[in-house]
């Protein structure tokens, strides 16, 4: 006997079920040259937005920290970027090009929902600061690569970063040269002071940082969320500034105990960096101040 359409569903559905349809996996779908572009574009914007200034080597390195080719990804964003207005290229200090942000630029980063000013008016960008400044971005980007947030001069003078400032400036005495933060598993963030050394110090300016270090453990926002967990000295390797920071803290902790003094250079960290001309980060060397005193440098 033949089943008419309206049996065969009713045996479908309360008889034998009916085989489910198998969909063959098809290849995953890309985004358009288009899209990705636009997303590069933003992405490229933000991180002028954020560090007020950079070169191609700083920006390839943020946008594209994985790719082969990032210095070639980065020239021909930046290219279009500056076609559409966006952003503007300017002489820096070392006679090569800095990218800084446009009024377009940041009104197109705004109309996208990210906070934004022009950078036009920076004076780091030529002065004498460019190469501390840039040093201590390049390191930002490092540490972002990594999953950590990150908040250079020019956000920390804006007080932009998600949490209050003002008391660790105060009692610090000077404004770091930039904050990073890292949530810990059970929900506090702990963040770390960057101090950047590009020229000699003298001792009482290298106390003053140190004194950060004392304030480890110090919560920055009312709820204790956020809290002081270490200082960092970055430099260029080919300096003596190690050195010079260890005898900083012998003469700041003279009077601490023994076991007082291991716990607060613990909390230091020193990052040695080799860099190439013009101003080219190559790699880093991490250690504590304690470790170095350990080994009698």
């Amino acid at each position: 006997m033949k089943l008419n359409a309206q049996q065969l569903g009713l045996l479908s559905a309360t008889g034998t079920p009916a085989a489910p349809r198998t969909k063959t996996p098809g290849p995953a779908r890309k985004k358009c040259g288009r899209a990705v572009a636009r997303l590069n574009e933003l992405a490229t914007l933000k991180t002028i937005a954020k560090f007020g200034h950079a070169r191609i080597s700083e920006i390839s390195r943020s946008v594209w920290p994985k790719a082969r080719y990032a210095d070639q990804l980065a020239r021909r964003t930046v290219a279009r970027l500056v076609t559409q207005g966006r952003l503007l290229g300017r002489r820096n200090a070392l006679g090569s090009r800095s990218y800084c942000l446009t009024r377009g630029g940041a009104a197109w980063l705004e109309a996208r929902g990210v906070e934004a000013q022009h950078t036009l008016d920076l004076s780091s960008v030529a002065g004498s600061t460019f190469f501390h400044g840039t040093l201590a971005t390049r390191y930002l980007i490092e540490r972002q690569t990594e999953g950590c947030q990150v908040a250079g001069e020019y956000i920390l003078l804006r007080q932009k970063t998600p949490f209050p400032i003002a008391g660790l400036v105060k009692a610090l005495r000077k404004l770091p040269d930039g904050l990073v933060w890292q949530r810990n598993p059970d929900g506090s963030v702990a963040v770390e002071i960057l101090e950047q050394e590009a020229s000699a110090k003298a001792r009482t300016e290298l106390e003053k940082c140190l004194r950060a270090a004392e304030y480890v453990g110090r919560a920055l926002d009312k709820d204790g969320i956020y809290r002081v967990a270490g200082l960092v000295f970055a430099f260029d390797r080919e300096l003596n500034h190690a050195r010079r920071i260890l005898l900083a803290a012998s003469s700041l902790w003279a009077d601490r105990t023994t076991a007082e003094r291991v716990t607060l250079e613990r909390r230091v960290k020193l990052v040695a960096v080799e860099l190439r001309d013009p101003l080219v980060w190559v790699s880093s060397t991490v250690t504590t101040l304690h470790d170095l005193r350990q080994r009698g440098v």
